[in-house]
């Protein structure tokens, strides 16, 4: 009877390597397993590296080294891509997993705290492999929780120990589950953080000057409370004064606080004369009393009324404030460095590696979100914030189901703050990708107009409406955002340089390709590329394909597919691959 049931499980044994590669398999090759290219070339790694009997050698080193091209001098200590990247991976496998229920004969686990896979039958690991996966001596310095899942070698010697490694495996398994119950506690853990506070301090003043002060300071809580980047105080009214009835802004007095929302305090002077309109700031940290931004502007009073020169200084200071590239945003942002958080710091990470393009710090922006909506689920700004993630990442076009979810986050967003421009930005985002063009255009036009002070809402609208063939409107709207600020946005460089290149103006396209040149900008990039091309400068060229190449995301799929994946119009693709050919990329090339 014992040597029945020992064969029976050599038989397991022999025919296990096999099963797990072929569940390997299957999930790679699944459209509802929504992981990255890393990630799945993450998850294949760690399995052959576990049937080659390594798996004691694999740690956040080596796999930096041999699946992300870090160089030999990363350092584990101030680079946290692969933990990131492993956490994001578990994710993946468990909501896949969690989606196909019962159907998953054979599962692949990651746990927590190290980076050797198990096999699960049902719920129990599947720890009967091949001999031959891991000799004896490599088993000496792994770690109690590795032995429990390492492959046993054929030893009678070795046959006593089998209690004590159980029991081993069951005293490490509760010291896991002790862990993951009190982890959010430890002191450790990042903080819940929310969007900044900025408290509108304008004195007042005796004289023909404290009407002057009053309009100044009630209009620029009014262009301060459109942005959603910030949370906007004003400070009590003098008796008598409605502010309400002139901006439909209710002041608290005392000002409410967020716990975790950093306090500023603006202090602003506005005077005029019958030359000109000036306004004084001052960016003041409540807590510590620190100056820590100040500026000026002025405007004459040779053309327009007084009125409009006033809303005009003002609405570009509310910009210059709590825009993409405002004073506030850059302070939080910093500190989001110096003290990381989950919640609004997510959020900053994240558009940090929007406005830079930057594949990792989209990813980590992206884990950072994830664990905000697991701990927050109607954080409409996280919410938002998530859903655009999903759509730059290009996760939302590659997967439907993934297009699906971004579009639920957003529309959820919308339902939560209705009055948020952001909001209204991400269902715009999500709809495109989902291929819902018509509905995507409603929801940018509605954005714009909850927010006509923010540049970046026209110029990502004109973006989406030139790819997909509305040319002359999506120009107008780059023009608008263009003129309306201090320096010009991504999308709006990017919409007026492909003009250029449609309208066969190609040194003036490869020109604002060169100032956005960014190797993980796939679109610039292949505009570069094609400019080049038609003007026969085959260096420029060349030099453009070495960052496209350098791009992970150009082995995936030919750039017309990409290209029309992000919904750009057959004839734009035509135009741009008539200078791609000219310049020698074409699918034979790559």
């Amino acid at each position: 009877m014992e040597a029945s049931r020992n064969a029976g499980h050599m038989n397991c044994s022999a025919v296990a390597e096999c099963e797990a590669r072929a569940a390997l398999e299957r999930i790679l090759a699944d459209s509802q397993f929504h992981a990255t290219e890393r990630h799945r070339k993450l998850l294949r790694y760690l399995v052959d590296e576990f049937f080659a009997g390594r798996s004691g050698q694999v740690k956040a080193y080596t796999i930096a080294i041999d699946v992300f091209g870090r160089p030999a001098s990363f350092d584990p200590a101030t680079d946290p891509i692969v933990r990131v990247e492993a956490s994001r991976l578990r994710a993946a496998m468990a909501q896949y997993y969690e989606a196909l229920g019962e159907r998953a004969e054979l599962r692949i686990e990651l746990p927590k705290g190290n980076y050797v896979p198990q096999f699960v039958i049902g719920s129990e690991p599947l720890r009967g492999l091949p001999e031959s996966v891991a000799p004896a001596a490599e088993l000496a310095g792994e770690q109690p929780v590795e032995l429990a899942i390492a492959p046993p070698v054929a030893s009678r010697r070795l046959l006593p120990l089998a209690g004590f490694a159980a029991l081993g495996a069951g005293l490490v398994l509760m010291a896991g589950a002790f862990y993951m119950s009190v982890v959010d506690r430890l002191p450790w853990q990042p903080v819940f953080s929310a969007k900044p506070t900025i408290v509108i301090d304008v004195p007042m003043r005796q004289g023909a000057d404290d009407d002057v002060q009053k309009k100044a300071g009630d209009y620029l809580v009014h262009a301060l409370s459109q942005f959603s980047a910030v949370r906007t105080l004003a400070q009590p009214s003098p008796a008598g004064v409605d502010v309400a009835s002139i901006t439909g802004w209710v002041s608290s007095a005392p000002p409410v606080k967020l716990e975790g929302s950093k306090e500023y305090r603006l202090s602003v002077a506005y005077s005029t004369d019958e030359r000109k309109h000036e306004v004084s700031w001052q960016v003041i940290d409540v807590q510590s009393n620190e100056a820590l931004r100040a500026g000026s502007a002025k405007a004459a009073l040779d053309s327009g009324d007084a009125r409009e020169i006033r809303e005009k200084l003002l609405s570009r200071l509310a910009l210059s404030l709590a825009g993409e590239e405002g004073v506030i945003v850059s302070l939080e942002a910093a500190r989001q460095l110096v003290t990381p958080s989950i919640g609004y710091g997510c959020v900053l990470q994240a558009d940090v590696a929007l406005a830079r393009i930057d594949a990792e710090g989209l990813a980590l922006a992206h884990g950072c979100l994830e664990k905000t909506v697991a701990y927050q689920v109607a954080d409409a700004d996280v919410l938002a914030s998530l859903a655009i993630v999903l759509v730059a990442t290009g996760e939302a076009s590659a997967a439907p189901t993934v297009a699906e979810r971004a579009l639920k986050l957003a529309d959820k967003a919308v339902a939560l703050a209705p009055q948020s421009s952001q909001s209204y930005v991400a269902q715009m985002q999500a709809r495109f990708a989902a291929g819902e063009t018509e509905a995507a255009f409603i929801s940018g036009r509605r954005a714009a107009a909850l927010n006509p002070l923010d540049d970046a809402i026209p110029a990502r609208l004109g973006l989406l409406l030139f790819v997909s063939g509305a040319y002359s409107e999506g120009v107008n709207l780059a023009r608008a955002a263009d003129a309306g600020s201090e320096y010009l946005h991504h999308d709006a460089a990017l919409t007026l340089a492909l003009e250029d290149y449609r309208s066969g103006r190609y040194r003036e396209a490869l020109r604002r390709a060169r100032e956005l040149a960014n190797p993980a900008d796939t679109t610039v990039n292949l505009l570069r590329v094609a400019a080049a091309g038609q003007l026969g400068l085959m260096r420029e060229a060349t030099g453009a394909m070495d960052g496209l190449r350098l791009n992970e995301a150009r082995t995936t799929q030919p750039h017309e597919t990409e290209l029309a994946a992000r919904g750009y119009a057959p004839e734009l693709i035509t135009l741009l691959d008539d200078g791609l050919a000219k310049a020698g990329l074409h699918p034979a090339a790559r």
